[in-house]
Parts: C-alpha cells; structure tokens; sequence
C-alpha cells in the first residue's frame, strides 16, 4: 500500500501541473464557473449515500495492454458513505476501475424521481482539468440497467494524454466532469418512458462505467451518438480509469408505510386520507360506533358497519365478576392496549389495583376482569382504550 500511496501522490502532482483548457463547449463547466451544476460533498441538499456493493468488476490498468495487469487501487467499500476532504489523505479514499472496470451500489432506501437531480456520482480528480470519465446507469430490480444518454464533444483528432486537460464544458452525463469534492448530478427524469422494468420512483442500484479514454475506434468508448470519448489515456497504473469517491442522494423514496398508515392506505383513497373527518384515526367512516383506530385494532373494514358487532369488545361474566373481551388484530403494530374499569362512568382506573393482568383464553381473545365482584359493587363499565404509539 505505501508503494500505491507514492504512486498516487506523484500522479497528483502531474495532476495540479497539467492546465485547465479553456471552456468552449455547448454544457455546464467547471464547479465554481457560471452556470455551473457541480455539487459539492457539502451541500445541504444531499440526504444520504451510497451503503452497500453488489459488484465490482476491474478492468486493466491499460486496455490493449494485459502486461500491466487490472486497477488494483482501493476496494469497493472505499466508494460508500460520504466523500471527505478534511484531511490530505482523504483523497485516496476510492476505488479506482480501471480501463472499462465497473462498480455496482446500492442503497438503504431506494432513490426516486424528485425536482433537479436525484443523485451525484464524485470522482477524486486532482485539478479542474485532469477528469476521467464514465457511463452511470440505474437499475429498480438489481438485474435491468439503464445508461443516462451521456454526449462528449470533445475533438478525438488528437489522444489526450495521461495527464492532460479535458474541458468539461464538452461532455454532459458523464461522471467525473468535475474536481475532487464535487459531483456530477444525474436527473431520473432523463430516463422517463425508457422501460417498463425501471421504476423511477424505486432505484435500488447504481452502476458506474469506467469510459476507456482512447480515440483508436478498436478501444474506445462511445457516447449516446455514437461518438468517440476522448479523455486521459493511456493510465497504465494501479489507479488507472475512474476513482468512484461517492454517490450522494437528493431524493430518497418515501418510506413504505407501516401500522395505521399503511391499513389506511388500503381502506382510503390519497384523497380521502388527508381528510381526517374521513381517515383519521378518530373518525367513525361507516357510523358503527367504532372510531377508525380501534377498526384497525381489531381488524375492523372501516368501510363495512356490518362487521361491528363481530369485533366489537364483548363484556363476559364469570364467578360473580365482569370482564373485557377483546381480538387484537394479527400482526398490527404501534398500538398501546389499555381496559379501564368505572362505578360512574366519570371516573376511569385501569391500574392493577381494580383490574386483574389480561389473559388469553383458549378462544384466542384477551381477557380482563375486574378485581370487584358484582357483589360487592353491582355497577361496573369496562372499557377498551387504543393508542397509537407514534404518529
């Protein structure tokens, strides 16, 4: 490793000598330009970043060329998490592919389709004009990918050499357009209608593509229309091709809904559920008698008051004292189950000292009786009280 770390410094150095060509191109430039879409490590908007590696696949240090062997620089997890720039060696915290040379990312949640880009993809380029390019393609089920149109206008009468400038002005969606600490932004939108097997609103994997920077048609890399990419070649080092830095995240998919949210979304429309006299949680849909809440505790279709009286808790008499039946619904969530028992109906105690700790009978339903006998206290009301938990 220390040999790779002084390789790699004394590429930086050719690096920050080579000159930044002049812009010219028909997109975007440089980050701190005019117009400029770069995104930095540090903006706010991003919400997340890349967590997990399903593929890594190096290409060679130089293709054309197997002696020098495959990219060996970093490993795939080096590429997850946030990009750093605190310290000098942060730098170096990347997984570098190679001629051709892909790496696959996924995700915690999926990413979707929301305003302006959805994500970043951050290469660790030294100066504003040493940039190594590549492809980035989507996929929704980690089996279909989908590549952004990427469009390079950059003259291939000539090689742009190992170290040399690259204008970023000439190349769109093609990652590493920009410096080390700013990415290259990617709108799902571009890819609309492009297959029924990509969901834009569920993005699980991305793929980025090392382009192999040579102009001999027999090696090269060639963008939406066909044209040749030119960008730095031949790299026939352990860090040769793209150095993934980082995917960040603009828009996450919302998270699925679970508990009440979820048993809502099936009973009522996106419509009817911001209409709390309607949805909400007390709220009586079908005038049964049982607010929504408690329909869902007890399996309840809050849409059908038929079912009332075959959920509804039942009160059960048993050696001279009162009870509270009740069937919680399989597998609900978030909910906090309290029997209160009153001689008035004013006053309510649902504590160990009037009532006995609930009981499951062989009918499957939760039993609680009261501590009192009618005897002792011939009016008694039990009650049922549902909570959600969290909102």
């Amino acid at each position: 490793m220390r040999v790779i770390r002084q390789l790699s410094l004394w590429l930086a150095g050719a690096m920050f000598a080579s000159a930044l060509p002049l812009a010219g191109g028909p997109y975007d430039g440089a980050a701190g330009t005019p117009g400029s879409l770069a995104v930095a490590h540090t903006d706010p908007a991003i919400a997340g970043w890349a967590t997990g590696v399903a593929e890594l696949v190096r290409g060679p240090a130089q293709a054309g060329a197997p002696e020098h062997g495959l990219a060996s620089f970093g490993a795939g997890e080096f590429a997850l998490g946030p990009v750093r720039r605190e310290t000098s060696d942060d730098v170096y915290d990347v997984v570098s592919l190679g001629d051709g040379g892909r790496v696959t990312l996924t995700f915690a949640r999926p990413i979707a389709d929301g305003e302006g880009w959805d994500f970043a993809v951050f290469e660790n380029a030294f100066a504003g004009g040493f940039l190594e390019l590549a492809f980035v393609e989507v996929s929704s089920d980690g089996v279909n990918f989908f590549r952004f149109d990427a469009y390079s206008e950059t003259p291939v009468g000539v090689q742009i050499g190992g170290f040399g400038g690259l204008d970023p002005t000439n190349v769109r969606n093609l990652a590493g357009k920009h410096a080390g600490g700013f990415g290259t932004p990617f709108d799902l939108a571009e890819l609309a209608g492009r297959s029924p097997l990509l969901d834009l609103g569920a993005i699980t994997h991305v793929r980025v593509v090392d382009v192999v920077g040579a102009v001999d048609p027999a090696l090269a890399s060639f963008d939406a229309l066909g044209r040749v990419v030119n960008d730095p070649w031949p790299t026939p080092f352990a860090t040769g091709g793209f150095d993934l830095d980082g995917v960040a995240v603009r828009h996450f998919a919302p998270e699925a809904a679970t508990g009440y949210e979820a048993w809502q979304a099936v009973h009522f429309s996106v419509a009817e559920r911001a209409n709390a006299a309607l949805a909400g949680e007390d709220a009586d849909a079908d005038a049964d008698g049982l607010p929504n809440l408690l329909e869902y505790a007890l399996a309840g279709d809050p849409r059908d008051a038929s079912d009332a009286v075959g959920i509804a808790p039942r009160l059960r008499q048993a050696d001279g004292r009162l009870g509270l039946a009740y069937r919680p619904a399989a597998g609900v969530t978030g909910l906090l189950w309290a029997v209160e028992w009153s001689t008035d109906l004013v006053g309510w105690d649902g504590t160990l000292a009037v009532l006995n700790a609930p009981q499951n009978d062989l009918a499957g339903e939760v039993v609680v009786w009261a501590r009192s006998t009618l005897a002792a206290a011939p009016r008694q009301f039990l009650r049922l009280r549902v909570t959600r938990l969290s909102p």
